[in-house]
């Protein structure tokens, strides 16, 4: 059995068309792309040129590196020191004048040597005494003693053996405890026995000489 094409359904007869309106459409599209390609570089250098024509000529150019400055090496100026005084005064000086040096005068101050203290008599002729006897000094012992308070609430009391040395003039010097009681009443012995007026110093071969004695300070409660 033999078919036949329908030629209301046949394609052959459109296939031509489709063809060329298939060729009209890529070639139109290809024609677009190339349009619109030229116009966008043209109008990129057109605006190019327009923003380089509004930058001025001084911007426009490049800032260059500055070189730095040669420096060279100047060697230091020679400076000669003055000539000293000392020099000067060589030179003017003649050869044959003699130099005079003056020197300031020294100035001693000298102090007199302390004469050494004469010797303690321990038994000369005649003993030191105090002004007026031995009932003047226990007199001037009685009146002039103040017995320490500490010492009298303790209940302290003794007799203070005290030395000291009767010089040339009479003055007592060198006072020490030999025997005390305590610490109050030793110090209130040795404070009275500095008081004491001078005495009558101690003589030896007809000469005044300083001469150790040695009392007794009683210190009662009554």
């Amino acid at each position: 059995m033999e078919f036949k094409k329908n030629p209301e359904v046949d394609n052959e007869n459109v296939r031509t068309p489709l063809v060329f309106l298939g060729f009209f459409i890529v070639g139109s599209i290809i024609l677009l792309s190339f349009s619109f390609k030229s116009a966008i570089y043209g109008d990129s250098i057109d605006r190019d040129n327009r923003d380089a024509g509004d930058i001025p000529e001084e911007q426009m150019v490049i800032d260059q590196p500055e070189e730095p400055p040669v420096v060279q090496d100047i060697p230091p100026p020679d400076i000669t020191p003055p000539p000293s005084e000392d020099i000067v005064e060589e030179e003017s000086r003649d050869e044959d004048e003699p130099i005079i040096v003056e020197t300031p005068p020294i100035e001693l101050d000298l102090e007199p040597e302390p004469e050494p203290e004469a010797p303690i008599v321990d038994y000369p002729d005649q003993e030191a005494t105090f002004p007026g006897g031995a009932a003047a000094m226990k007199q001037f012992l009685a009146d002039n003693i103040k017995y320490p308070e500490i010492a009298m609430e303790l209940g302290d009391q003794g007799k203070v053996f005290i030395e000291f040395v009767v010089e040339k003039d009479g003055s007592i010097t060198q006072i020490k405890i030999l025997r005390g009681v305590s610490k109050e009443i030793d110090r209130e012995a040795k404070r009275v026995v500095s008081s004491m007026p001078k005495w009558t110093p101690a003589e030896a071969k007809g000469e005044s000489v300083r001469a150790r004695c040695r009392i007794p300070i009683s210190f009662i409660l009554q």
